[in-house]
């Protein structure tokens, strides 16, 4: 066979060709990572400095309610600072396979509640339906890495939700016996074709005017976590419109 057919040179090289496309793809993924690092670093970092200088430059003339606003501006873009940076550190743990599995029977009735528990202010405004099916779902798995997985997809659901969003969470024990959590959000549904892309790093769908694309990284770490617990998640788009997200999870 003719060397350029194996992608290398006697000499163990690729061809230039072939080079070229690897740096290529190199430096549009730098380029995705760039300007996701600057743009969930930088914009909620200019909402809390720009909401506590205005705090303390005009105390004294701002109302009580005025105060309580900037207050929980900068609250919030603070734990969408935060947020961003546990993903980064995420996915840079699960990566380098420094996570670790600590399986335990997990009702999964309870998990939910307490994922919804556990996002808190980020599901404020939400409608939340769970609907529970006749016999309680147990499953032998990473209770706090499955958590992980529910709460990125439910945070993906009101970032790309409806206004106000709506998610409708069921579970259950599908046909190959597996368990299953779908979570259905009343957004614009993903775009044509784009199904699989939508869990790869640094990747963003913004709708329209849509400002807060996000950051990339959720979905892919969700992924990752649910590989690792030896199941699997996939998006379509939902009967009712929105998105659906299924979770399978392995009950033994």
């Amino acid at each position: 066979m003719c060397p350029i057919m194996q992608f290398r040179d006697r000499q163990g090289r690729k061809p230039a060709s072939v080079a070229l496309a690897d740096e290529s793809e190199r430096e549009r993924l730098h380029r995705q990572i760039f300007s996701s690092v600057s743009h969930d670093l930088k914009t909620p970092l200019a909402s809390i400095i720009g909401s506590l200088e205005i705090y303390e430059r005009m105390n004294e003339r701002l109302s009580d309610s005025q105060r309580r606003g900037l207050i929980s501006v900068a609250l919030q873009e603070s734990y969408r600072l935060d947020n961003f940076i546990t993903n980064i550190l995420d996915m840079a743990k699960l990566e380098n396979g420094l996570v670790k599995l600590r399986k335990e029977m997990t009702a999964i009735d309870t998990l939910l509640d307490d994922c919804v528990t556990r996002l808190g202010n980020r599901l404020k405004g939400s409608e939340i339906h769970i609907e529970r099916p006749p016999q309680a779902l147990t499953v032998m798995t990473d209770s706090v890495l499955l958590a992980r997985a529910i709460c990125l997809v439910l945070d993906n659901a009101v970032k790309f939700g409806g206004t106000p969003p709506e998610i409708t969470i069921s579970y259950g024990k599908a046909d190959d016996g597996r368990g299953y959590i779908d979570i259905i959000d009343n957004g614009k549904g993903v775009p044509d074709g784009r199904t699989e892309e939508i869990f790869q790093k640094y990747t963003r769908f913004a709708h329209g005017d849509q400002q807060n694309a996000g950051t990339g990284l959720g979905l892919a770490i969700c992924r990752q976590i649910m590989q690792l617990l030896g199941g699997d998640v996939s998006v379509a788009d939902s009967a009712q419109g929105g998105a659906i997200f299924t979770l399978h999870v392995p009950c033994a």
